[in-house]
Formats: structure tokens, sequence, C-alpha cells
């Protein structure tokens, strides 16, 4: 049995508090990490386990076997360096980190001390993305050679996502999903990037030094190309799309609209609204977590490494800085 603790209990955190409390057979979530007393309470009394309102010290003092970090993306690297230090397992949210630096300081962290370090990319769990993974691995598709993908959310982040100095902006809180995925579904690293974009949907956004709509070309080793997409505001609610074209066919993976509730009439075509994430994603943050608890026992690698999550970052990064100078750059 692995006894979790949960630090941060806002909308990721919740979900994995709930996977750990009833849904996973071999964990036990024994207690939850909240700075805000009032949210730690609240939830607290919800899950039915004791709450801390300090990360440090509760991992120095309490006792238990993994950590999973859902706080501000700044805070990454530092919790994953103490919870090695205390020989307590990790999952982390994504991303690992806001910077190079602090990310290579926390793998050798956990490399150094033997424990588990897992990212947050639930996509690679969920079934659609799954079964694409094995599709390719089977050549159904011949040699995947393009990877194109769409995020639009409906609106821009609140609280600490919004400011790009805690949460890294678009690129590292909204699109590394995508960046790791292009390197998982077409089994190649990315060797050059190139972003375009801005802010102008809303005020504000530029004055921060973030963008609300971007747009980034992949140039993979070998051979291959990805364009990804990332806006902050949809009108029609969440979108999340992703084609691998290959030399042989195209996978499809993901949808706007729900297909078995949309309308088509003489003045155009009107689908359903999107599903916000956690709805979407639900089964693949419980079999992520399950899958988490499993790497302990069995001793085995995670499907998402620590490695994994620096090459996300870096894309990332090089997008940000493509952005930036207004050049591509190479990895």
């Amino acid at each position: 049995m692995i006894r979790v603790c949960v630090v941060g209990m806002g909308r990721a955190g919740k979900i994995h508090a709930e996977n750990f409390l009833n849904r996973i057979g071999e964990a036990k979530l024994i207690g939850i990490v909240e700075p805000v007393e009032l949210i730690a309470k609240q939830a607290s009394q919800k899950l039915g386990v004791p709450y801390w309102l300090d990360a440090q010290e509760a991992i120095k003092t309490k006792d238990f076997d993994a950590l999973i970090i859902c706080t501000p993306s700044y805070l990454h690297p530092e919790l994953i360096v103490e919870a090695a230090k205390a020989g307590k397992h990790v999952l982390c949210e994504k991303p690992l980190a806001i910077s190079l630096t602090e990310a290579e300081k926390a793998l050798k962290s956990a490399e150094r001390e033997g424990i588990k370090l897992q990212l947050g990319y639930m996509r690679r769990f969920d079934r659609y993305y799954s079964e694409a993974k094995q599709r390719i691995k089977k050549g159904e598709i011949g040699k995947p050679l393009i990877f194109k993908a769409t995020g639009r959310d409906p609106s821009m982040p609140s609280g600490w996502m919004a400011d790009p100095s805690l949460s890294g902006g678009i690129f590292l809180d909204m699109l590394s999903h995508d960046f790791d995925l292009a390197r998982w579904l077409m089994a190649r690293e990315v060797k050059e990037v190139e972003a375009r974009g801005g802010a102008w949907f809303y005020e504000g956004v530029k004055e921060k030094g973030d963008q609300d709509l971007v747009g980034a070309l992949l140039v993979f080793e070998e051979e291959g190309i990805g364009l990804v997409e990332g806006c902050r505001k949809c009108a029609y609610g969440y979108d999340l799309r992703t084609e691998i074209v290959g030399s042989e066919g195209t996978l499809m993976i993901g949808s706007p609209y729900d297909p078995n509730l949309s309308i088509g009439r003489c003045d155009g075509f009107t689908p359903s609204k999107a599903q916000w994430f956690w709805e979407r994603f639900e089964g693949a943050f419980l079999l992520e977590d399950k899958h988490f608890i499993e790497c302990i026992n069995e001793d085995k690698a995670p499907l998402v490494s620590g490695v994994d999550g620096k090459k996300a970052l870096e894309i990332a990064l090089a997008a940000k800085r493509s952005l930036r100078e207004n050049k591509p750059i190479n990895l």
C-alpha cells in the first residue's frame, strides 16, 4: 500500500486526491498540503484526511511514500528536490520547471536519490492517444511525417496560471502537452522550432510578457514536421485535436463537438458545447495515477519520465525564444 500526499488543491490536485482516496486499491491518500487554510480545510473535510499548510515541512516530518505535486509551475523543481532528499517518489504536474537550470537540478536530485519521477502528461494515458500510438507502431499509417495539434481554451486562465513568471506562459502551461505528444507519437526528437503569435484577444497579456494566440513549426530529426496551434479564446468551448499524417494514412484524435449531439441546417452546422479538459481526460488522469503506483510497486520506469519532462520544456522554451527573437531556434 503506497501512502500518498497531494500538494496543491487546485483543479488538478483535487482530481488526483480523489483518485488516490478511493479509486486505486494499492494506494492510500493520507493527507493534503494547501497553503490557503480555508481551501485546505474545505478539501480536508471533503476527503476525510488531515491537511498541512507547508509542503516542505510535510515532506520532512510526515510519514508517506509518494508526493503528488500540483502547485504553481515555478515551485515544481524545489519540491522535487526536497521529496527526493526525503526518499519520497514524485508524480509532478507539467511542466517540470520553467527554466532548464531548475529542471536539471530536479532530475539530478531524483536520479541521485533513486526515486521514481513521473511527469503529468496524462494525454499519453488517454485511450484514444494510446490507441493511436499502437496503430503507428504497427505501421497502419506508414511512416509518420506530419504532426498537427490544435489546442483552444474557452478563455484565459486565472490566478497564478495567468502570470507567465509563475506558470511559464502559453508555451509551457498550455502547449507543453502537445510538445510531449509530438515526440511520443512521432518517435523522433525535435531539432528546430519556429514560433509566431501575439496578444490579440485580451488586454494586459502582452504587458505580462505572454501571448493568447500562437503557432509553432517543429522540425523533427531525420524527417517530418509538426504544426502546433495554441489559442486562449474559443467561442464554442474547449477544442483539442491531434492529427498524425503518415505515408499510408492519417490518424485523427479528438473533435470540437460531441458527434452524438450536433445539428446541421441550411444556415450551417452547429456543434454542441465541447467538454472541458477534466471531463475529456478523467479516465486518463486515473490511468496515469494507477501507472505511477505500479511503477513504485513493480520498480519499473514511468511511461513519462523526468527526461521526457525536460525534453518538452526544451521545445517550449525554444518556442518562446523564437517568438522573442523572430527566428528559428535549433535545439
